[in-house]
């Protein structure tokens, strides 16, 4: 059995926080493919965490993940409770003080960190007893962290920034660069220390997430009206993409979710990676 739940943050924490998402699994084994988002999240593994590309480490019960540009692998043969904060893309280091690019695709664990905060943060998520008090954990952490390290003055340009390029994948960078009122190079560096990867890179994980999460919901027999809807010029173009980020083909993808279904897990990962 798996449940699954989304959370949203509290109002004062919503420039920060996209969600809270919380699963738990009992008596079931797990085998998923996990398609980047965009996001970084703080994960905490309150149980055995999951295998990533076929590695095991017991020890990562909680940490932050930046974005990540290829899908991952995950899979568990154990009971799972595991709370993720998808955090708003460009929030990382207004939270904890870090440049988001050390943290690009990557999983660092909190006790990396050098930070008493995160450390203490990570112990009492562990020693709950409910998740609803972790979230009010969560929330009294990510205030406290805020007020220390002050608003950050690009907040509200990258929010502009991010709603330009949520309604046009496409847009271009100068026109990102004057929504945040910012020349193209000091642009490019303000985004690069806040969201972790370059603009374009952002654009792809993007669009891909947008068609990758379409096929999640509407599991297509025929893939076209996806791929021209986004913007993939034909199906070259959006297997070479695909093969790029997944290492797999849409089809062997769209295979990989029938079995999901099948196993009646679909909304968990549908759960998962739907930002809207």
């Amino acid at each position: 059995m798996v449940t699954t739940e989304v959370i949203l943050p509290s109002v004062a924490l919503r420039p920060y926080v996209h969600h809270y998402w919380i699963m738990k699994t009992n008596d079931m084994s797990l085998s998923h493919i996990i398609m980047p988002v965009g996001n970084p999240k703080l994960i905490f593994h309150r149980k055995r965490p999951f295998d990533i590309n076929g590695v095991a480490n017991v020890k990562l019960k909680a940490s932050i993940i930046g974005p990540y540009d290829k899908a991952i692998r995950i899979n568990t043969s154990e009971d799972l409770e595991m709370i993720t904060v998808f955090l708003m893309p460009y929030a990382a280091k207004m939270i904890t003080g870090i440049p988001c690019y050390e943290f690009s695709n990557d999983n660092v664990d909190l006790e990396d960190l050098e930070s008493v905060e995160f450390k203490e943060l990570k112990a009492r998520i562990l020693e709950a007893e409910t998740t609803e008090s972790c979230i009010g954990m969560i929330e009294d952490f990510i205030i406290r962290q805020l007020t220390k390290t002050q608003d950050s003055p690009y907040l509200n340009p990258l929010m502009k920034v991010f709603n330009l390029m949520a309604n046009n994948p496409e847009v271009r960078i100068n026109e990102l660069a004057s929504a945040a009122c910012l020349s193209e190079r000091q642009f490019r560096r303000v985004f690069i220390d806040n969201v972790g990867m370059k603009p374009k890179q952002i654009q792809r994980i993007q669009r891909f997430h947008l068609a990758t999460n379409e096929i999640i919901k509407s599991m297509p027999t025929n893939i076209d009206r996806v791929l021209y809807k986004y913007g993939y010029t034909d199906h070259s173009h959006f297997n070479r993409e695909f093969h790029d980020i997944a290492n797999i083909s849409p089809t062997e993808y769209i295979a990989f979710l029938d079995s999901i279904r099948k196993q009646d897990i679909m909304s968990a990962l549908r759960s998962y990676h739907a930002q809207e």
